[in-house]
């Protein structure tokens, strides 16, 4: 059971707060160095609240776990075992599209 707020929410809060509160106040070097302490806070939060989808993710990409799990798709793609795999062309999408969600979202002030 987790207690509310979550980690990412009270990542969001301190990130709002930043830039809400203390960056309108900075001018010069402060507020660039703010906004980049603000940019990385809803990066990690994001990350946070994309967790499970990540994991999911890289269990479907993997289909194993550890190193070795890793090393065979790695080995299977550049062998071309994996060409036109439609499960792993869905993996990857995955992965793709939950990074860019963490990276670069589409929703304004995220």
């Amino acid at each position: 059971m987790q207690d509310e707020p979550s980690g990412a929410a009270l990542l969001d809060a301190a990130r709002r707060a930043l830039t809400e509160e203390v960056v309108p106040g900075l001018t010069g070097r402060p507020r660039y160095v703010a906004l980049m302490v603000a940019n990385a806070i809803g990066i990690a939060a994001r990350e946070i609240a994309q967790a499970d989808r990540l994991g999911e993710t890289s269990a479907r990409l993997l289909g194993g776990t550890g190193d070795d799990a890793l090393d065979d798709l790695v080995r299977a793609i550049r062998t071309g075992a994996r060409d036109a795999d439609p499960e792993l062309h869905a993996a990857l999408s995955a992965a793709a599209e939950a990074a860019a969600d963490i990276w670069k979202p589409s929703k304004p002030g995220a």
